[in-house]
């Protein structure tokens, strides 16, 4: 018995059922014909934090937080010293008479250099043994002085136990020097770099619909047509002020 696909009317009636079907919507939507297409890209900038590791000699850090620190830290210790031995020298003066007094002004000059040199502790420590040497011999000019002198010491000493001395900087170490240690350090350096960033918007477009040039933004990458909605509009348009990012 003969298949019916084999049947020559049956297989015209279904050629005349399939030609006369409908075709899809999307087969008759209306394009426009493109005329350029303009990619828009938005250039912003900004200022990250970027820190990173480095490593130092002991050195190196040492005269770095030498050369940061403030004069008046750095410099307070003879300041002081200096502003101490000025007026032990005048109060000192007037212990010689109305003929002494012409020699008021170098003998402070000379007390503050001593003292900016000396430092605040000897100093202190010198003027007051001095002065109770003073006070106990006062004709005595060598008990005066040696008692000045161990005071200086003595007060030297108690003030370096208060406050110590900053480390002395390494030496630089000379080409074919052996080093037995090499002390470093691992720290965190940071700074501020603008950072530039470029993102890609959507596509301004220009197409001909109906015998006029109009203009719209699409998500996507046009072509030569562009497929349009009822209203004349592309069917991926994006409003003006919305930016699509592409990564």
């Amino acid at each position: 018995m003969p298949s019916l696909f084999q049947n020559p009317r049956f297989t015209t009636c279904v050629a005349l059922l399939v030609c006369a079907a409908p075709l899809p919507a999307y087969s008759q939507a209306p394009v426009g014909r493109v005329v350029s297409v303009t990619q828009e890209i938005f250039t912003q900038q900004s200022r990250p934090k970027v820190c990173w590791q480095t490593i130092v000699t002991a050195r190196d850090k040492a005269l770095r937080e030498q050369k940061n620190t403030p004069w008046l830290t750095k410099y307070w210790q003879p300041i002081l010293g200096a502003a101490m031995g000025a007026p032990i020298a005048y109060s000192l003066t007037t212990h010689y008479g109305a003929d002494s007094q012409k020699w008021i002004w170098p003998t402070v000059a000379g007390g503050a250099i001593v003292g900016a040199a000396a430092g605040p502790g000897a100093t202190a420590g010198g003027y007051g043994l001095a002065s109770l040497a003073y006070a106990i011999w006062p004709t005595s000019l060598a008990l005066t002085i040696g008692f000045g002198l161990a005071g200086s010491i003595l007060g030297d000493l108690v003030w370096k136990m208060i406050f110590p001395p900053d480390p002395k900087i390494p030496e630089a170490p000379k080409p074919g020097k052996y080093l037995a240690e090499q002390v470093f350090f691992l720290e965190t350096a940071c700074t501020i770099e603008t950072k530039t960033t470029r993102t890609a918007s959507g596509y301004l477009v220009k197409y001909i619909h109906q015998g006029k040039t109009q203009t719209a933004r699409v998500k996507y990458f046009p072509g030569r047509e562009i497929i349009l909605a009822s209203d004349g509009k592309p069917l991926d348009e994006l409003p003006l002020s919305k930016s699509i990012t592409q990564k």
